[in-house]
């Protein structure tokens, strides 16, 4: 397999390993659509084989340049029917979803240690091969977690299918019912419905397409899991790829691509059926195709950066907060342009930024704009939460100073609901717990200590990568003040919203990090410059503070690896004993 067209086509690459984990692991009753998801999955593997296999320049035969490639496929072909025919992954039957769990699980995690032996004992370790194998591992251990399915996905608005229409789950069953169109009544009427529609609309047709092969509507709801999955591996490639355009090489590249790949939210955002997830992959498109256009300002990129933006409205309305940074960057440049007299470019520039407000404006204020004009709804409209054991009745004040000790009794995110105690009230606290825990579904099997790891690991990466960030923006350094700008005006916006939704929707279900997604990505390209800057001081302090971020990463990612397949692996036995 080809590492540089891996690079050279990561969206692609990721798409085709999905589809594959999808045709292959997906819940489709397979004795009655064998034919379609084998065939299905022969074609995605063989597919996948060809377009990254090692080849020479203009030539094109299979059997001696592609023999490699032709042994993935047959290899793909082999396991994929082995899958299919033992295969009975419907959740009904508790055992035998637990052992059809275990199995990919262990074969994928064996092919991948095999693989670290074999460029180990060949001596072809490199930056791409580790930054490769730390993006599959953090693949499989998010499908592993998936396809186990103990987590608590009727959480956070998502209702129920074949109920009162109400939550994601009512959003999705209505389109899908109704041909894809979107509600023609007030949507405030039914619970959710005031999202845009994007997110429900993929589901809607995934569930189509799926009934259209044969399998019945229950066990493709079983399946709503995977779009979100798509997005989270997406997302985790665009921080790559935003860490690699921010110039981060080696070390400092391993370093930030890991925080994104190991962080659990990725992983507990990724596993829910709401429209966070792919809002947040449209805003770190949107993030990473700006930087490429101020190094390239052509109205192709600011194309990708309208549709980027526009699309991540059209998911969820919070993307808008991605604007400000973006029109950051669009005034620097043409005020550049004026303070050098090159009037030319900036007549071009200031063209392109209209042909973004126009792509940008369409797709995003559409939803908003139809539910006004329709139904007098207003804009950036956001309900009240009508769960009473949410409710959190601490000031203000309190809710912002108050650190005592008591908050940290608990390492998960306090639900009254299942401790009995309070509600979650600081915001900063919850944002550290919710970001490795959530409200801690693992507490009920081992109690307290896979919370603690996380929160201990997880907040030493946080507090890191906070001071690197301070001192990346103040101290003297190569990268330029623009980008130091930008980023510390993602990081202020979001970290603002996120303090000032907590306080107008006093509730525990806005406390959590899924709404402040990006400030994680933010996290990692600053521990990434840091480790940068501090592994090339020659003060010896500095230098032993780089180590010190490389070590709090590895912890970091090491524990999350084993809460998750540690929990994953211990249930499943649980289940087939």
């Amino acid at each position: 397999m080809s590492i540089n067209k891996i690079e050279r086509h990561p969206f692609l690459f990721v798409f085709l390993l999905w589809a594959f984990f999808f045709v292959s692991f997906a819940c489709f009753k397979i004795d009655r659509v064998l034919p379609v998801s084998y065939l299905a999955a022969m074609t995605f593997f063989g597919t996948f084989s060809y377009l990254f296999a090692k080849q020479k320049e203009k030539v094109r035969k299979i059997p001696k340049e592609n023999q490699k490639a032709l042994l993935y496929m047959l290899g793909g072909v082999l396991y994929a029917g082995i899958m299919m025919y033992t295969f009975d992954h419907v959740r009904s039957n508790p055992a035998i979803r637990s052992r059809n769990d275990m199995i990919p699980f262990l074969f994928m995690t064996g092919g991948l240690i095999f693989y670290c032996i074999y460029i180990t004992v060949r001596k072809k370790w490199s930056v791409k091969r580790a930054i490769l194998i730390i993006i599959l591992t953090r693949n499989i251990m998010h499908l592993f977690a998936m396809m186990s399915g103990k987590f608590n996905l009727a959480s956070w608005d998502m209702g129920y299918f074949f109920s009162t229409g109400d939550g994601h789950a009512g959003y999705i069953e209505y389109l899908y019912n109704n041909n894809f169109i979107p509600a023609q009544f007030d949507p405030r009427e039914k619970w959710q419905y005031y999202h845009p529609p994007l997110h429900h609309l993929i589901e809607a047709v995934l569930l189509r397409i799926q009934t259209l092969c044969g399998v019945d509507l229950s066990t493709a709801i079983c399946n709503i899991q995977y779009p979100n999955m798509l997005y989270t591996m997406m997302s985790v490639v665009c921080s790559y790829l935003i860490f690699k355009e921010m110039k981060l090489r080696k070390l400092p590249l391993i370093l930030a691509t890991a925080v994104v790949s190991f962080s659990p939210a990725f992983i507990f955002v990724g596993v829910l059926v709401n429209n966070d997830m792919l809002s947040v992959m449209f805003i770190l498109m949107s993030i990473l195709y700006t930087i490429r256009w101020y190094k390239n300002p052509s109205l192709v990129n600011i194309i990708k950066i309208a549709v980027s933006f526009g699309m991540g409205m059209f998911s969820k309305l919070s993307a808008a907060l991605i604007a400000p940074p973006i029109a950051i960057i669009f005034l620097y440049v043409l005020f550049r342009a004026l303070k050098q007299k090159k009037y030319d470019k900036f007549k071009k520039y200031f063209g392109q930024m209209w042909v973004f407000l126009l792509i940008a404006a369409l797709v995003s204020l559409y939803w908003s704009l139809r539910n006004f004009i329709r139904f007098g709804i207003p804009l950036g409209y956001v309900p009240e939460s009508p769960d009473p054991l949410q409710y959190i009745d601490e000031n203000n004040f309190k809710r912002i100073f108050d650190f005592n000790i008591s908050n940290f009794y608990n390492p998960y995110l306090n639900y009254k609901y299942y401790y009995n105690d309070f509600n979650e009230y600081n915001p900063l606290v919850a944002l550290l717990k919710s970001s490795v825990s959530d409200v801690g579904i693992m507490r009920f099997t081992f109690g307290y200590w896979p919370g603690w790891l996380g929160l201990l690991t997880g907040t030493a990466v946080a507090a890191t990568a906070f001071l690197l960030m301070i001192y990346i923006i103040f101290a003297k350094n190569n990268i330029e003040i623009i980008y130091k700008v930008f980023f510390l005006t993602i990081y202020t916006v979001y970290i603002l919203s996120y303090y000032s939704f907590c306080i107008k929707y006093p509730c525990l279900c806005t406390e959590q990090i899924r709404y402040a997604m990006p400030l994680i990505v933010i996290g990692a390209l600053f521990i990434g410059l840091g480790a940068k800057e501090l592994l090339n001081k020659k003060s010896k302090a500095l230098v032993y503070s780089g180590y010190f971020t490389g070590i709090s990463v590895m912890l970091f990612s090491l524990t999350s690896f084993f809460v998750f397949t540690y929990y994953g692996i211990y249930t499943t036995l649980a289940f087939m004993m």
